[in-house]
């Protein structure tokens, strides 16, 4: 008798949450001509990092935003073509500033860059992407460092020293200012379809596909059929997809992604702007991706005392709350364990977070990389997987867990469009995740973890910031209907893949630009990409377990406090 009532309410769920979004969605199946009739609502803040109430205009944000990526990305005008001057991993030195001194816990520590060519010469302009970090491999503590470009061949990296000992520096050239030229000009001339994305209509027993973009130029428009517009202003999306001949676009059904354009026969680089990169294989062929290359220094380990006072910065810190000041860097690794700089954070066994969980829902928003928290969380807690009525896929969700004893309920559901998805997708459950977060009502008992990124990176920065807009608006309106609601942002992280697809160098610039949109709000930022730059593994877009359970553990801490 139990088996089956649990089975009508799943049943019943399902079927809710089925026709909630397909209501939801069913705006969204009509032809170009339609125009949302409801607009964003303001934003009550600007982006600046005091978090005052004061507004701004859209060219002083452009401004600020532009001011950000021009002082810790450099300039990327005007970078020669000329193969000879392109930076040499092998030449390229850094140095310590100061070697001699004594440091101590708590110190600042200063290290200089120098770019050199392939002829060993020094560069004269910028425009190279470096990722550092300092660590002490026999303890497993490491920390990231924030690199700036100076614009005339030389780059500065700070660290903060956080534990005593032997403290070794390591700079990574991520890419040679050659290869941000070339990403530069593949982003220019190919803005919004390197990636393919395609629609599947259903017409009875039959069915058709077309082609999907953010921009409609990108299409043509196939003989008898037309244009389907699919975007929704409201939450900052812009989607359209070829209509095939005969069909309507309210019988649009599924939606995949179905590869990318091709480096050397698509995107048009030549063999010498190849080199610029390293060959990575794959399935479909030789891809490219960033080099990577360790960069050399004649003294890059230095000597670390305890601080003069002896005090322990980690039992200085506030309880975890929700709009605390993040310093730079958030944290750091040490024995292994990510120790948070912002707040005094909490570490509990399986059944005490089940006891600190009881009657919470949590939904996890975004990306692959938000639904592994989830599915580490079910596995740590022992949840059930809920089965849903409808056709749907574990990349795009919705996915449900339960934990019947302490009714602790979890949800991931991806953002929406674009997503990169090589699974037919039910198109009909795919919500844009600004109404997503509009449809959660919030409360004491509620947390909502929220990531962008990854799915953006080889698409117009403008697209993310857009979304980001809509989605930083949301939150602001469940923040006030529930001000108690626990919201998460989670940052995109490091990876490993090729520079068509998911490349560090606009990743980075997308982190950037999150970070100082969600600055200064009552908001929980778990700074993802800092836990995986100075990460003791390989980059991955899905990190390892050991680093999403200190993700996890830490963003727990702002729940279970």
């Amino acid at each position: 008798m139990k088996t089956k009532l649990k089975f009508v309410v799943t049943v019943a769920m399902g079927t809710s949450v089925f026709l909630f979004f397909a209501l939801a969605n069913k705006q969204s199946w009509q032809l170009r001509s339609y125009q949302p009739s409801r607009a964003p609502a303001p934003l009550s803040r600007n982006i600046f990092p005091n978090g005052s109430g004061d507004k701004t205009t859209p060219d002083e944000e452009g401004a600020r935003l532009s001011r950000l990526l021009q002082e810790f990305t450099g300039s990327y005008l005007d970078i020669p073509a000329d193969n000879e001057t392109a930076t040499s991993a092998d030449f390229t030195e850094f140095q310590i500033l100061h070697p001699g001194s004594v440091y101590r816990v708590g110190d600042i520590l200063s290290v200089l860059i120098r770019a050199k060519d392939m002829r060993n010469r020094e560069k004269t302009y910028g425009g190279d992407f470096f990722r550092a970090k300092i660590y002490t491999e026999r303890t497993k503590s490491s920390a990231p460092g924030r690199v700036r470009d100076f614009g005339n061949g030389t780059y500065g990296v700070t660290f903060r020293l956080l534990w005593e000992g032997d403290v070794t520096v390591s700079v990574r050239m991520v890419h040679s200012s050659s290869a941000v030229r070339v990403i530069k000009r593949v982003a220019e001339g190919f803005p919004f379809n390197r990636s393919w994305y395609q629609r599947r209509y259903i017409t009875g027993n039959k069915s058709s596909t077309g082609w999907c973009s953010l921009n409609p130029n990108d299409l043509q428009i196939p003989e008898g059929g037309g244009i389907c517009d699919f975007s929704d202003s409201y939450a900052g999306v812009e989607w359209y997809c070829q209509r095939p001949e005969g069909v309507a676009c309210k019988q649009s059904v599924f939606h995949r992604h179905n590869g990318y354009l091709k480096e050397h026969t698509d995107l048009g680089l030549t063999e010498e702007e190849m080199r610029y990169f390293k060959f990575m294989h794959r399935r479909n062929g030789r891809g490219l991706e960033a080099i990577k290359a360790e960069i050399q220094s004649k003294n890059s380990t230095i000597q670390v005392a305890g601080n003069s006072s002896g005090a322990d910065e980690e039992e200085q810190l506030p309880s975890c709350r929700p709009g605390l000041p993040v310093p730079v860097p958030s944290g750091y690794y040490r024995n292994g364990r990510w120790v948070s700089r912002v707040c005094a954070t909490t570490r509990l066994s399986p059944l005490e977070y089940k006891k600190c969980l009881q009657n919470k829902i949590l939904d996890f928003l975004g990306d692959s990389t938000v639904r592994q928290w989830a599915e580490f969380l079910a596995k740590l807690l022992n949840m059930e997987n809920i089965p849903v009525p409808y056709f749907t896929s574990a990349t795009a969700g919705p996915v449900h867990y339960l934990e019947t004893e302490w009714n602790i309920t979890t949800r991931y559901q991806s953002h929406g469009t674009p997503l990169k998805t090589y699974t037919w997708t039910n198109a009909t459950v795919l919500s844009n995740l600004a109404r997503i977060i509009d449809s959660i009502p919030g409360g004491p008992d509620r947390v909502v973890v929220v990531t962008l990124g990854l799915h953006f990176s080889n698409h117009p920065l403008s697209v993310f910031i857009r979304r980001v807009r809509a989605v930083r608006a949301a939150i602001l309106r469940l923040r006030s209907r529930e001000p108690e609601t626990i919201v998460v942002i989670k940052p995109p992280n490091t990876t490993g893949a090729s520079f068509n697809h998911l490349d560090e160098w606009p990743l980075f610039q997308i982190y950037l630009v999150l970070k100082e949109m969600f600055s200064g709000l009552p908001v929980v930022l778990v700074d993802t990409w800092e836990m995986t730059d100075c990460q003791f593994h390989e980059d991955n877009v899905h990190p390892t377990n050991d680093v999403i359970s200190e993700e996890v553990s830490y963003m727990l801490s702002y729940v279970c406090v």
